[in-house]
């Protein structure tokens, strides 16, 4: 689970550097940055619920699915 955060953990910051500095388009960059995130945000969750801290899982999964709906809303919506 380590190696997967931290693929995550660089593509976020990849995707975020290169909609910055517009090399992609920031609309492309910001929905794979984000999805990204998110999943990292799962992960964490998942972390949490192992370790059996339950306030620690219903936020992270809460801010995941919310940045899911983000998503989401860009894409279909926005």
């Amino acid at each position: 689970m380590k190696i997967a955060k931290i693929i995550l953990s660089i593509i976020t910051m990849l995707f975020a550097t290169l909609g910055l500095v517009k090399i992609l388009s920031f609309d492309s960059a910001n929905t794979i940055m984000l999805v990204s995130l998110a999943t990292l945000l799962l992960l964490r969750s998942v972390e949490y619920k192992n370790n059996r801290d339950k306030g620690g899982f219903i936020i992270t999964c809460l801010t995941a699915v919310f940045v899911y709906v983000v998503v989401i809303y860009n894409v279909f919506i926005g």
